[in-house]
């Protein structure tokens, strides 16, 4: 009897070890603010959160074992499972299962997702938000940007390329004359269409990380108007290989709820300098907005003025933003 309580306090000791490290382990990701190299923003405080839940589970199983051990628990009744006392390579197996990924999160250094991610994965050059909207799912704005335009939208946009440069001075283009210029179909393309006409506007259109992949999408659904637009943007720099020399890619990695999900983008690049370049270096470029065909799709394309080697940033994710109208555009 004293050896079956001994195995099964030891069973419950060994949880409470493994719940107490989990719990370690994310609030040390909190505190060096490393959590958001693995987890979403809209997913981190509900691991937070976990983190307490997992600590008090920890104290309940560091209890019971204690309880068991010193017999205040009575364990030879109906109403409780019998301990396990043969099932220690089982357990064992259970536990190591659990244990390896902890050790491993404490043992290997927090890395960032970069160039050999894109290596594996692949890029996408063509900006497509992740999240629908309006019913709009994430496959179809994929298979939009892959696929030739609708010849309704192109017509659209090829009436308007002629007159879509603005001349440094002249005057800013009236409300109707948007309107006519960034016309949607759809409630996901009327955000977009909106956003587009707030940042046609600037005399250099910044791509900020919080708005990242919208103000690309934005560019990219109405590119025929954006066509000649100065435009500034930060990222990673990586080299495609059958990409000609003057050219690179500069790549942000978008994540969703986690690192698993994570996709990188880019912008093609078109800069004399690139031998120059690092890969992963870190940059922020300025230039004029173009396009091209990659693979037969036709894609965006910045012709590199300014190319500057900058820090990498705290957070070098960027995430999809449910309320990116009401980010504020100088």
């Amino acid at each position: 009897m004293r050896e079956q309580r001994s195995i099964t306090a030891l069973h419950h000791l060994v949880r409470a070890i493994l719940l107490l490290g989990l719990s370690i382990l994310i609030a040390y990701l909190v505190e060096t603010n490393n959590l958001q190299l693995y987890i979403g923003v809209r997913i981190r405080p509900l691991v937070k959160i976990s983190a307490l839940i997992v600590y008090a589970l920890a104290v309940i199983q560091g209890f019971i074992a204690y309880r068991i051990y010193r017999g205040s628990t009575v364990m030879d009744c109906d109403c409780c499972e019998p301990a396990p006392t043969k099932s220690w390579p089982k357990a064992g197996f259970l536990y190591g299962m659990i244990a390896l990924p902890l050790l491993l999160g404490f043992l290997l250094p927090d890395t960032v997702l970069g160039g050999s991610f894109v290596d594996k994965k692949g890029i996408v050059f063509t900006s497509s938000i992740p999240y629908g909207s309006a019913g709009y799912s994430s496959q179809q704005a994929a298979a939009a940007e892959v696929a030739d335009p609708p010849e309704e939208a192109v017509s659209g946009k090829e009436t308007l390329s002629d007159s879509s440069e603005i001349s440094p001075g002249t005057e800013a283009p009236s409300d109707e004359s948007l309107d006519e210029r960034f016309q949607a179909d759809d409630d996901f393309t009327r955000d977009l269409a909106e956003l587009a006409k707030r940042i046609y506007g600037l005399p250099v259109i910044e791509v900020k990380p919080e708005i990242y992949m919208e103000i690309l999408s934005a560019i990219v659904s109405f590119k025929e108007a954006f066509l000649g637009k100065e435009m500034e943007i930060s990222g990673f720099v990586y080299r495609e290989p059958d990409l000609e020399e003057n050219q690179w890619v500069i790549g942000r990695i978008a994540v969703q709820c986690c690192t698993a999900d994570a996709t990188p983008y880019g912008v093609l690049m078109e800069f004399d300098g690139t031998s120059q370049l690092k890969e992963d270096a870190w940059v922020k470029v300025k230039g004029t907005l173009g396009q091209t065909k990659y693979h037969g799709n036709p894609i965006i394309q910045l012709e590199a003025a300014e190319v500057e080697v900058i820090e990498r940033p705290d957070n070098p994710y960027i995430y999809p933003n449910f309320d990116f109208l009401n980010v504020d555009i100088p």
